[in-house]
């Protein structure tokens, strides 16, 4: 960045992941059962109410970056992509364009290896199978029974029904990446109404998955971390 014209101090957040999140992270059922009771799948609870690690004014170039003027932000965020990528590719030999285009062949890596090493797994077919037929018990739609898929399952039927909720509301969702949108603003009532709904369902897949997660978690968070290593990541 200096090279660029730039200041920037060299900074990483000092973080660890909180055992109890880690724990729940990979398939600790207490810690589970605890965490859903709060926030479901974690799509309809309050912003406020969501766990980050650090925010992005953590660090000390968020401060310098906002000192400039518009037109050098610009060129400031242009710079540290460059810069970002450069070094990406010094330590890894990973050719990215952009933190977007790192995490996009990440997220695709990490696919990958998922369906390789875990969606034909014997073991965690048979307790998936038995999950989906406990969830469709009571009442659940289930389409898919391949691992990954039921693994996401709860938390992408509430994230396609946030998803509808926004593209109704009236707010447009313009100058926004295909498949984003803005966060709906919802009467705290019915926020209420839908994160209530919410945690029942994924308390409900929790009890039917008890088995399942606590052999599909901790070996998808190995996956998850691995793949982070080959970018240049720390994993959680």
């Amino acid at each position: 960045m200096k090279g660029k014209g730039f200041r920037y101090v060299p900074w990483v957040p000092k973080i660890g992941t909180p055992e109890e999140q880690r724990k729940a992270w990979t398939g600790d059922y207490e810690e589970m059962k605890k965490d859903r009771s709060e926030t479901g799948f974690g799509i309809f609870v309050p912003p406020a109410n969501r766990k980050a690690l650090w925010k992005e004014a953590d660090s000390p170039n968020f401060v310098i970056k906002n000192q400039l003027s518009e037109a050098q932000q610009a060129a400031y965020a242009k710079a540290l992509t460059a810069c970002r990528s450069q070094s990406v590719k010094q330590v890894t030999g990973k050719v990215i364009t952009s933190d977007a285009d790192r995490a996009e062949q990440e997220n695709k890596l990490i696919q990958q290896v998922v369906e390789r090493e875990l969606n034909g797994d014997p073991k965690l077919i048979t307790l998936a199978s038995a999950t989906g037929d406990c969830l469709k018990g009571k009442g659940y739609r289930v389409d898919s029974l391949r691992p990954s898929d039921l693994n996401g399952r709860g938390s992408n039927e509430f994230e396609a029904q946030k998803r509808q909720i926004a593209l109704n509301d009236d707010i447009p969702e313009k100058d926004l990446p295909e498949g984003q949108y803005y966060e709906p603003h919802l009467p705290a009532a019915t926020a209420k109404q839908y994160l209530a709904k919410e945690v029942r369902a994924a308390l409900d897949d929790l009890e039917c998955g008890k088995d399942f997660y606590a052999a599909y978690l901790p070996r998808n968070a190995e996956i998850v971390n691995r793949v982070s290593a080959e970018f240049g990541g720390s994993g959680f």
